[in-house]
């Protein structure tokens, strides 16, 4: 049979190969040059076990070709798009890119072929497709599905050698014509509709990250009750109803895309037939629940243990595979690389390492020299490697496993070994903690609303950790009594400056950040701090002056503030801003409508900022304080409840008797969001009283893509209604 496969990544170029093995003429085309030049000279984009050898075996034979052009496409009595998917760092596939792909092969094709899709798309994509050649081409094409089902580093094996494949159809006419050519690649065909076929990829996927889920979420409480996960492992899969086959190994969380991108695809739809998937909702959230169980783990090891130096067994996700695309390995070195740790590494498959990496020239090269050993990839080349040899080459090597790589080491290091779903004491804590170092030496921070209450602590605590401090507020007397306080317990290298500055006027911020450019060369963070309360009252009787006062304050001011300052921080590359909010942003705040209006517009202002200066390496984020004991509180019990509802009142006196959220919480946060440990967070709202931030360094990418921590709107679809959202 003359096969045309469209597509030559990692699928295109395996099913080329082992068509043209299986005798298929085979014409394998992608419109990229340099592609079709490597495949020329027997060289696959990315590395598989024998591909490059099954390439050139098939080509001497002349029975596979490599174009790129579609002059002969024509000929073929069937076609096979075979392109990889491409997902991007929220699991989302690529379907624009290769559907456009695939219909422009469409319009040059001649009606009635025969066409094969093994590409990674969602559900419903080849009856849109069918409709596209009917409505737009006018032309009727025979369309299969045959998901791929390849394994990275074994490949050639699961194409050729498949227990079953799985092939959608449309009718028995085309399914007799196309059973013979695919009889020679499996001889057990498992016919079904189209949707179902593409529904099995996305199921199957889902399954196994499931399953992954499922058992790590087991190894969590075998940790903690002394049992042992792989001991679980086996009972569970001497289960007849689960068998040994079963996707149920404790290790790390699933990564790579693949999975992901499956339940993303089913989950998109359920949102769009309206039905709730509680369970395909919640896969993703454990796997990045696991995922911060890795890091607990290292923060533990690092702080008690004091590491320095670290060696990592394997880049890649699993071995036999040269890409380290989305590689959990390669974040985690990131991660440690962040905390001034060196990182070393071994990876036989990888040329070309990531530079911040030192290589390593075998497993126990430099080994004598390391405090931590990281196992992630389930490799022979170190699973073979005596457990008692390298205890004599460094007797003082803790060993971290998260993928019970080696269980044979914890023989001879006992103690010193950390494994995945295991009692394991060297954790004299094993609950979720981080503790930042914060370090502002040669900084220049300026802090605005810094003559009282919460902008003078953040000052304060801003120098007791080594910067230099520019600190304004509106009421030049208590400014220079702040300014003389705060002198007394800075440290000699240290330099202060104070400015009686009006935030809501654009000709004093502006003189305020060039002479503070002036003194200090730059300024490295701003916290907008200063803020008023305003009128209280019902709208229509509150003083309509104080009334925009407080929004040209507490919003115009601000924005001032980041205006003149963001110019100055793109030239330097880096810049971070935070702003304080407060009670409006996130719910109503009746009887304080000028506050809360200028609150809720911050946020949105914050989050429209972050998206344009995201590329600067500018970060800028909210903070809720909670409710602060200060003169605000005091400006409300005086107001009584007539003006600021009795409701609000009682709880602002229950909160001035009890005490409010204390100042150590907002500056907490706001010393996190300024250090070098929040970069990438940028256009989120965080509550310093409500939310978990101090695990959100380990979770920078699940956060920044995704609408938590911000001003959105709530959809019908998420209180469970099945009504009026699309």
């Amino acid at each position: 049979m003359k096969v045309f496969v469209q597509g030559l990544w990692h699928c295109g170029c395996v099913v080329s190969a082992c068509l043209a093995s299986l005798k298929h003429d085979v014409i394998a085309y992608d419109d990229n040059k340099k592609t079709i030049n490597r495949l020329k000279n027997n060289k696959a984009p990315l590395y598989e076990p024998g591909l490059n050898n099954l390439i050139s075996e098939t080509r001497k034979k002349k029975k596979l070709s490599f174009s790129n052009n579609l002059s002969k496409l024509n000929t073929a009595d069937i076609i096979w798009f075979a392109y990889d998917t491409p997902i991007n760092i929220n699991d989302e596939g690529d379907t624009k890119t290769i559907l456009n792909k695939i219909k422009n092969t469409l319009i040059k094709l001649k009606s009635k072929k025969f066409i094969i899709i093994s590409s990674q798309l969602p559900v419903g994509t080849i009856k849109s497709l069918e409709i596209y050649a009917k409505s737009f081409l006018k032309k009727k094409f025979h369309f299969f599905c045959c998901p791929e089902n390849l394994r990275l580093g074994n490949s050639l094996s699961s194409f050729l050698n498949a227990n079953r494949m799985v092939v959608g159809y449309r009718d028995s006419i085309s399914k007799k014509k196309i059973n013979n050519f695919l009889k020679t690649i499996n001889n057990n065909l498992l016919w079904m509709k189209i949707e179902s076929a593409e529904i099995t990829k996305h199921a199957i996927n889902s399954f196994l990250a499931s399953s992954i889920s499922f058992i790590n979420e087991i190894s969590l409480i075998c940790e903690h009750t002394k049992a042992d996960a792989s001991e679980v492992e086996e009972g569970l899969k001497s289960e007849i109803r689960i068998g040994r086959k079963a996707f149920l190994s404790p290790g790390s969380p699933f990564f790579g895309g693949t999975l992901g991108r499956d339940l993303n695809y089913l989950n998109k739809i359920s949102r769009k037939i309206n039905k709730k998937t509680s369970l395909l909702s919640s896969i993703k959230i454990s796997n990045e629940n696991h995922k911060k169980w890795i890091y607990t783990c290292l923060q533990n090891l690092i702080i008690s243990k004091k590491i320095k130096k670290v060696a990592i067994w394997g880049l890649t996700y699993t071995e036999n595979v040269s890409t380290l695309r989305r590689s959990l390995a390669i974040e985690i070195a990131d991660w440690l690389i962040s905390r001034n740790i060196k990182v070393f590494a071994y990876d036989s498959n990888i040329k070309k390492f990531p530079s911040k990496i030192s290589k390593l020239s075998s497993p126990l090269s430099k080994i004598t020299n390391m405090d931590l050993l990281i196992l992630l990839q389930k490799s022979e080349k170190f699973t073979n490697i005596s457990a008692k040899k390298l205890k004599k080459i460094n007797k003082h090597l803790l060993l971290f496993d998260p993928n019970n790589v080696c269980n044979h080491f914890s023989k001879y290091y006992k103690n010193q070994y950390v494994a995945v779903g295991k009692y394991n004491p060297i954790l004299k804590k094993q609950n979720s903690f981080i503790n930042y170092d914060y370090n502002f030496k040669n900084k220049t921070v300026l802090v605005t609303g810094a003559s009282k209450g919460l902008g003078y602590e953040i000052a304060k605590n801003f120098l007791k950790h080594g910067s230099n401090l520019i600190i304004c507020s509106r009421n030049h007397v208590q400014i220079k009594k702040v300014y003389k306080k705060l002198n007394k317990i800075k440290k000699l290298s240290q330099k202060i400056f104070y400015s009686a500055t009006d935030v809501s006027s654009f000709k004093q911020v502006n003189k305020l950040i060039s002479t503070s450019i002036k003194k200090f060369k730059k300024i490295d963070i701003l916290v907008n701090n200063a803020a008023i309360y305003g009128p209280k009252g019902s709208i229509e009787k509150t003083n309509w002056n104080d009334w925009t006062k407080t929004v040209q304050i507490n919003l115009i001011g601000s924005i001032l503030l980041c205006r003149a300052v963001i110019p100055h921080f793109k030239k330097n590359n880096k810049g971070k801003i935070i702003q304080l909010s407060g009670g409006g942003a996130t719910k109503p705040f009746p009887f304080f409508s000028s506050y809360a209006v200028s609150k809720a517009a911050i946020v949105r202002f914050v989050e429209g900022l972050a998206e344009e200066v995201k590329n600067y390496n500018i970060d800028i984020n909210a903070v809720a304080p909670g409710p602060l004991n200060t003169d605000m509180l005091k400006e409300v019990l005086k107001a009584g409840p007539k003006n600021v509802g009795k409701e609000f009142y009682k709880k602002s006196l229950t909160q001035k008797i009890k005490g409010g959220t204390p100042f150590k919480k907002a500056c907490e946060l706001i010393l996190f969001l300024s250090s070098k440990h929040s970069d990438g967070i940028n256009g989120k709202i965080i509550s310093a009283l409500w939310d978990d931030w101090k695990n959100w360094a380990n979770n920078k990418q699940l956060l920044q893509n995704s609408d938590v921590y911000t001003l959105r709107r709530i959809i019908g679809n998420e209180r469970g209604f099945e009504w009026g959202d699309k």
